[in-house]
């Protein structure tokens, strides 16, 4: 049946389905010849009826897909071919359309009118249908329609202006004046990005466009794709928002903006470099809820918990998380300063920049201009009487050979550093020309952590693995039960929503600081943590497998062998 009104008696359709009590439906239908409103419409504003079950059940009845649009896959030139009043009006977008089929999502039926107007204009095309919710559908709308009419009025605010090759600053600040298109193209690509759950904005300049490109869950998803003529009004606007020089093309900068969401402030880390197609922008969007994480909302299992309290609760000593950049390791670093704070302690931290601002903690940012960086703040910050000490990253022997001072001297250090695995660590520190005896006195102990997706838990689905699958995690075995996601509304059709960590929790004990002061091998230390059932970054992702959190893909994407 095609979605068109005039063929289904909704009546007839809501009672037969049991949607609604038969007194409400004559109700709704007795206000309906009043007013002109659709029945279906009464009776959801009215409570009696739910969108979602109404629109599930319709689906089925005229047999299309009941779906959701996702923001993300839309295409402007195939989306853009309804023109903006028209999509509103019958509440549709195009999300598919090849030479022979166009995918158009719905939210309501068609007029027999409306429906002959679509066929017209995916002529000779085969239509066909899916029924999303208003909500969706009124949002989507919005974002693309507002989004490219924001590009659209932009476009002729530069028409005629070389904004590329231009150094005339007053020129550049006309077109940057408040409430011009400019700024409410950099407001809506901001505010795209937090709806999203985005952690990350990508601004990529290239030959003759600039990609935008959003990081979700750990993965990027290129969102639009606007004209090269817009490039440097808006790096110009971005540079403005975050109190960068807007004339230095040549050299990178790094700067914050602060913006207001639905009622919460958000913060965003900016960093401009040069590249061969003009200035490339990443804005990383930074949560705040990470500031009131504990370490017991890590996604720690109970033995890992443990083991890694026993390692912070010491008073001196360095603690060392590792991994890859966005790999979680600054929230597991404020989760372990939440964990330890109170008003006995003095907690310093120096950071490159600060990422998240707590007035609990005294906060240092670093400014390498004036020669403020790691070492220089860590041999200063001693006399400052600090109890706890996070340094954002070891980065150099002279930032470590203050933090190994301050660790000697009764200080607990909380630091990063770039390796694959915590073992890894010890090979890193000697490779900078750390003795051996320094390393096996001060270390109290190092996590190695990634991010995996989580399977989404709307579409989650359980399927038992086949044997490949099980030699992949080199595990064997009749009784596991996996979980995957279809893909759904809710996770934008990824079979994914959120992330969870996963660890590698390697405490100093004696015997692993004596191997180390006698030289040791790391592959001698990594046998002997498989003996004492410490679990690899690959073991600990297998478990979370096994628990029904993550999928074998995932686990396999973020840890080595």
């Amino acid at each position: 049946m095609l979605p068109i009104r005039e063929r289904l008696n909704f009546k007839e359709f809501l009672s037969k389905n049991k949607l609604v009590k038969k007194e409400h439906i004559d109700s709704a239908a007795l206000e309906s010849e009043k007013s002109g409103e659709a029945i279906e419409t009464i009776l959801i504003r009215r409570k009696f009826l739910s969108e979602e079950d109404f629109k599930k059940n319709l689906a089925a009845e005229i047999g299309i897909e009941f779906t959701k649009v996702d923001p993300l896959e839309l295409d402007p030139e195939i989306t853009g071919n309804i023109p903006e009043s028209f999509a509103r009006n019958i509440k549709t977008v195009c999300t598919v359309k090849t030479d022979k089929q166009a995918v158009l999502a719905l939210s309501r039926l068609l007029t027999t009118a409306e429906y002959d107007d679509l066929v017209k204009l995916y002529h000779p095309r085969k239509i066909i249908f899916t029924l999303v919710m208003d909500r969706d559908i009124n949002k989507v709308i919005n974002e693309f329609y507002g989004l490219s009419n924001s590009i659209e009025r932009a476009l002729i605010d530069v028409r005629g202006i070389d904004l590329l090759n231009t150094t005339d600053i007053s020129q550049i600040s006309r077109i940057l004046e408040k409430e011009q298109p400019i700024i409410n193209l950099i407001d809506l690509i901001i505010h795209k990005a937090i709806d999203q759950r985005a952690s990350d904005i990508h601004i990529e300049p290239k030959r003759e466009t600039v990609n935008i490109r959003l990081r979700i869950d750990g993965m990027l998803h290129t969102v639009r794709k606007i004209p090269k003529t817009l490039q440097f009004a808006m790096t110009a606007r971005i540079k403005i928002m975050a109190g960068l020089d807007i004339s230095e093309r040549r050299k990178p900068q790094d700067g914050r903006i602060r913006v207001e969401h639905n009622d919460r402030a958000v913060e965003l880390r900016v960093a401009v470099v040069p590249t061969l197609f003009g200035e490339k922008i990443v804005l990383r969007l930074l949560d705040p809820e990470n500031l009131s994480k504990n370490i017991a909302d890590l996604g720690m299992d109970k033995n890992e918990y443990k083991r890694y309290k026993n390692i912070i609760d010491h008073t001196h000593g360095i603690v060392l998380i590792t991994g890859p950049t966005g790999s979680g390791k600054t929230t597991t670093l404020y989760a372990t300063l939440n964990h330890l704070k109170n008003d006995t302690l003095n907690i310093v931290t120096v950071e490159d920049p600060v990422e998240l601002i707590n007035e609990d903690f005294n906060q240092i940012n670093l400014n390498h201009a004036i020669g403020l960086d790691f070492a220089s703040v860590l041999r200063e910050m001693l006399r400052q009487d600090p109890d706890v000490v996070m340094v954002g990253e070891m980065r150099d022997k002279e930032t470590i050979d203050h933090a190994i001072r301050a660790a000697l001297t009764g200080h607990l250090v909380l630091s990063t550093l770039h390796t694959n695995d915590a073992v890894s660590a010890i090979d890193r520190l000697r490779d900078m020309g750390i003795p051996n005896y320094l390393i096996s006195s001060t270390i109290l102990g190092v996590i190695a952590q990634r991010l995996t997706r989580k399977v989404c838990n709307f579409c989650k689905t359980y399927y038992k693995p086949e044997e490949h699958e099980l030699k992949l995690l080199n595990i064997a075995g009749d009784d596991f039960i996996f979980t995957k996601g279809k893909g759904c509304k809710e996770c934008n059709n990824t079979g994914y929503l959120g992330r969870e960590a996963i660890y590698e929790i390697i405490p100093f004990d004696d015997n692993i600081s004596k191997m180390i002061s006698e030289e040791g091998s790391t592959k001698d230390i990594r046998e002997y943590c498989s003996g004492k059932k410490i679990s690899t970054l690959r073991e600990a992702g297998v478990m979370k497998v096994i628990k029904g959190i993550t999928t074998i893909q995932e686990v396999l994407r973020v840890t080595s062998l």
